[in-house]
């Protein structure tokens, strides 16, 4: 398919992912921290979140419990996947079809095509998060990494099957988008393999932003420009006389060669400053980002300290909650031995009388509470 060509195709894209870049890519669905050019601020109140995002511990955890459904033998890697993470998205000419919906509606077509997904892989939706404040419209999804059984996603969710879920439910929802064209049928009619295999999303939204690729397209018409030029300039200097005419043209010509040059050099030097200056914010980002995952990490081992201390909290609780019963069954078995000592004694009367003055009195206390000095 050609730049130019206008897709009217819905298109789903998985990754498996370990706990690291589940963070990161929840991170930036949320909006949490720094958020890249490409997003307009302004419009972000715009994005929905349909079902919330796990945690990153809570859907290590549930990675954990379903792999412990294939009694596993060894202990889970710690760069095993824990979520498969996804995006929905859309053609250039499936775009205005799709935003023509309402919000609602929109949230419902998402809905069901991530459902659809979990259903007919045998695992669950975790998460589902509406993005409208990019240039295009999309989703992003998480459902859990392996299926009931515990067999991983990884060797059940790739290939065009995913394609063909997507189109068969959103046709239910907006006519005219459509399942695009299988790799088989793009590669017979001789698209490029660049044109064919996508990048992913991540690794768009961590390209230049979209001044630089502005700026690389006017520096390349402007080359096609001068290359132009300077073939005709070419053409006539290699005549071994002109005429007026073609000398005319050709101090034209070289006129406006100088001309286009000096906007070609122009244009170099803007996107060469444009380049660095992106290369330098790519780096800034790359050490928030580190900066923030370490943070992240930090706190997560604290929450993972504080559930566990909890957790023992709760077993002491359980402990002296256990041993005050036993203390209570053996405090009425010793009244009772008493008692029975008491009664053979002749004097059992006389050592109830006295228990119960001595808990009318603690009730007494008990309601009247501490003396104010």
């Amino acid at each position: 398919m050609s730049q130019d060509e206008q897709s009217n195709a819905i298109s789903v894209r998985v990754k498996h992912a370990h706990r690291s870049r589940y963070k990161n890519q929840r991170r930036h669905d949320l909006r949490i921290g720094h958020q890249p050019g490409y997003v307009d601020g302004e419009r972000s109140d715009l994005n929905r979140v349909i079902v919330p995002l796990p945690s990153p511990a809570q859907i290590t955890a549930r990675a954990s419990a379903l792999r412990e459904r294939t009694n596993p033998t060894r202990a889970m890697r710690a760069d095993a996947a824990v979520a498969t993470i996804g995006i929905i998205t859309f053609g250039h000419g499936a775009q205005p079809i799709f935003e023509a919906l309402t919000a609602d509606e929109q949230d419902a077509a998402y809905l069901d095509v991530a459902q659809r997904i979990a259903d007919q892989y045998g695992t669950t939706l975790r998460g589902l998060v509406v993005h409208a404040d990019e240039t295009a419209p999309h989703a992003h999804v998480v459902w859990d990494c392996r299926d009931q059984a515990g067999v991983p996603m990884s060797r059940v969710m790739k290939g065009s099957r995913l394609q063909d879920i997507a189109a068969d439910v959103i046709v239910k929802h907006a006519t005219g988008i459509e399942r695009g064209l299988r790799k088989s049928e793009r590669i017979a009619r001789g698209d490029k393999p660049s044109q064919i295999y996508n990048r992913s999303v991540q690794q768009l939204h961590q390209d230049l932003p979209a001044e630089v690729a502005a700026k690389e397209e006017e520096f390349n018409l402007l080359a096609g420009r001068v290359d132009e030029m300077q073939a005709r300039v070419a053409k006539l200097e290699a005549k071994e006389t002109l005429n007026e005419k073609e000398a005319k043209r050709l101090a034209t010509y070289r006129n406006r060669l100088a001309s286009r040059v000096q906007e070609y050099e122009k244009a170099r030097l803007a996107l060469a400053a444009r380049t660095r200056e992106a290369a330098q914010q790519e780096v800034a980002l790359t050490i928030k980002e580190k900066t923030l995952n370490s943070a992240e990490e930090e706190l997560d081992t604290r929450e993972e300290t504080i559930e566990r201390q909890a957790e023992d909290l709760k077993q002491r609780e359980e402990d002296v909650s256990r041993r005050e019963t036993v203390l209570d069954r053996l405090s009425a078995e010793i009244h009772r031995m008493l008692g029975d000592i008491a009664d053979r004694l002749g004097v059992g009367k006389s050592l109830r009388a006295i228990r119960d003055r001595l808990k009318a009195a603690r009730h007494d206390l008990d309601d009247d509470g501490p003396m104010m000095s």
